[in-house]
This record gives structure tokens, sequence and C-alpha cells, in this order.
């Protein structure tokens, strides 16, 4: 096995992408990890006093509200909803990642496929209710997709014995 070696400055960008998204992905099923020991009420109750001192400053804190509003409207169903999607976010990303850092053909397909149709859900949520940080996310993620696509390019085109294991 062999694993991925940056060529030229655009492929340590590619890698440096790559990266970001496994680090993501950890960072996803920790998430999901810690909300299969929180309770929605445990989580409002530590939002609520995260956000105090804020809100006795302003009362019309905007992100101090939102994230209360938030809170209120975490239920069971959302809960369990929460924590499946991001193990199903951070399972998918994982598998990508450790494919095409090791040098995989298919891992090539699978992310662009897979990451592609978590994107495009990340652009209906935009459509839905607007936000600058999802905004930034997809627009990396169109960037990193840009860098798969044009690596996929460049290890399909390699001869038989220098392309990676399939």
């Amino acid at each position: 096995m062999s694993w991925y070696r940056p060529a030229s400055a655009l492929d340590k960008v590619f890698e440096g992408g790559i990266v970001l998204k496994g680090v993501s992905g950890v960072s996803e099923f920790l998430a999901g990890l810690l909300l299969v020991f929180v309770s929605p009420a445990a989580m409002r109750t530590f939002l609520a006093f995260v956000t105090q001192r804020e809100i006795a400053e302003d009362p019309g804190d905007t992100l101090a509200n939102f994230i209360l509003h938030s809170a209120d409207h975490f239920n069971a169903g959302n809960h369990l909803f929460a924590i499946g999607y991001l193990w199903i976010h951070a399972a998918i990303k994982l598998t990508a990642v450790i494919g095409i850092l090791r040098n995989q053909l298919w891992a090539y397909p699978f992310s662009l496929i897979s990451l592609g149709l978590l994107m495009l859900y990340q652009v209906y949520s935009l459509s839905v209710t607007f936000s600058v940080g999802m905004l930034l996310l997809t627009v990396f993620d169109v960037l990193v997709l840009a860098l798969i696509w044009r690596e996929y390019g460049k290890v399909r085109l390699k001869p038989a014995g220098g392309a990676p294991a399939a």
C-alpha cells in the first residue's frame, strides 16, 4: 500500500483539504458520541449557563437567543436525528479521506459522489435558512470536490505499474 504523496503546491493544497475533511469527520463522530451521553435537557441547561451572561448584558442578543431557541426545540427525536446525521456524515467523510490518503482508486469516485450528495444537502439547507458558515463550508466543499476530480484524473491516467491498488 502506498500513501498519497503530494508532488506540487496544488497537490499539497489538495492534501490539506482532505486532511481538514478528516478532522471534520473525527469532530462529527465525537460530537455524535457526546450527544449519546448528553440529554436534550442537560444540553439546554448547559447552553442556558453559557449564554446567561450575554443575555444579561443584552437581552436582544441575536446569537445567544438563537442558541437558546434552538436548544428549546431540541427534543428526543431531533436528538436521535442529530446523532445519526453526525455519525453517517463522519463515516462517509472518514471512509473517503482514508481511501484517498491510502491511494485507493475506488475512493475518488466514492468521494465525488458521497461528498457531492452531502453538499447538495448543504445547498438545500442554505436555500431554506441562509447561514454565512454554511455558505463558507459549501464553497470549501466545492473547492475540495474540484481538487478530488483533478486528482482522480491524474490517478486514472497513471500506467498500470504506477497505479494505486483499487
